[in-house]
């Protein structure tokens, strides 16, 4: 284990884990606060359409990957062309389902 990038990896694997978690307990004191001052929070209303917008971005996401693999087998275009171009395509239109539904569920 005297592999020096291996001790690099290591030191930004633990750096990140103790960003990530510095980053919620310090969000979650936050609210904590607020909670205890009476202030509402429209973050507390909006988490669930984050979860929903990240949902539908993932699956977005994995049907790109799959239409770009059935795409490269069809035609002779290769997988590192079609890949690229399908996540963008299938990508941008989560961002647009999920839009469409934010909106939808705000009115």
């Amino acid at each position: 284990m005297n592999d020096p990038v291996a001790i690099v990896v290591i030191a930004l694997i633990a750096a990140v884990v103790f960003s990530v978690f510095y980053l919620m307990k310090s969000k979650h004191l936050e609210r904590m606060a607020k909670i205890e001052s009476g202030m509402i929070d429209q973050d507390f209303k909006e988490s669930g359409n984050l979860i929903l917008n990240v949902g539908i971005l993932f699956c977005s996401l994995a049907s790109g990957i799959f239409i770009s693999y059935l795409f490269s087998i069809y035609t002779d275009i290769p997988n590192y062309v079609t890949i690229p171009g399908f996540l963008l395509l299938f990508g941008g239109i989560g961002f647009i389902i999920s839009y469409t539904l934010s909106k939808r569920n705000e009115n």
